[in-house]
């Protein structure tokens, strides 16, 4: 006889598998833990959650599949591991969405034409180190202080002084190349917020910013600006014990 504590955790358990195998359309005799490792990967799971379903198999096996002794299942879910499995489960029927974990911020959106002592003083006062570019309502590049720090050295160099009145535009073209944001729609999610923040450092970029926008578009209006220093918020929102 399974206990309460048994039947949730099999309930839990049931749900993720079968939201597993129909997102990769397996068939019922393809092998769970195989499963699991293709959707952690398809999915970009944090390997704490890879980790979570492996182990889950296991208990589930051992569970529904090994001998009962005194009619009872020889493995026992505890109060603790059922938690962790319905959390599991929420989480990946139902992900966390980025903006839902970091709550909403104000962009601070600077224009080409703007002097770049503005920018400074959004640098300074607010401690930003990355400035959306928008020509009118279009999407222009980032503003960061490493393209900040170059044009400062270029114009120490030249010994012409620090022109606070240089446009943000000339200031721009000092940035490295794959020094950019990365725009994405408001529905992205925690854990694909995450990969794409770690995908573009992967990748060489150096901005490694995300512009959350209602679509995705340059076009449109940014909800957030999304940062590495947002990765411990990100994370949590991951967490299952």
């Amino acid at each position: 006889m399974i206990t309460t504590a048994g039947a949730r955790f099999l309930a839990a358990f049931n749900d993720i598998e079968k939201h597993i195998r129909g997102t990769l359309r397996a068939s019922n005799g393809d092998g769970f833990a195989q499963l699991a490792r293709e959707y952690a990967d398809k999915k970009r799971l944090p390997t704490h959650h890879r980790s979570a379903l492996l182990a889950f198999a296991a208990l589930r096996n051992a569970i529904s599949h090994e001998r009962y002794y005194g009619g009872r299942p020889i493995a026992e879910p505890v109060e603790a591991v059922v938690q962790e499995i319905e959390l599991l489960r929420r989480q990946l029927l139902e992900p966390p969405r980025a903006l839902t974990a970091l709550g909403s911020a104000r962009v601070c959106v600077i224009q080409p034409d703007d002097a770049i002592g503005a920018a400074l003083d959004h640098v300074r006062t607010l401690g930003y180190s990355q400035l959306p570019v928008y020509d009118g309502d279009s999407y222009v590049g980032v503003l960061t202080t490493n393209a900040i720090a170059r044009w400062l050295a270029d114009q120490l160099i030249k010994n012409t002084g620090i022109a606070e009145e240089e446009p943000v535009s000339r200031v721009l073209k000092f940035a490295e190349p794959g020094e950019e944001a990365v725009l994405v729609p408001r529905s992205i999610t925690a854990v694909e917020a995450i990969d794409r923040l770690s995908r573009e450092r992967q990748a060489g970029h150096l901005a490694t910013a995300l512009i959350v926008t209602e679509r995705g578009r340059r076009s449109d209006t940014p909800l957030r600006l999304i940062t590495p220093y947002d990765l411990p918020a990100l994370t949590a929102a991951l967490a299952i014990v």
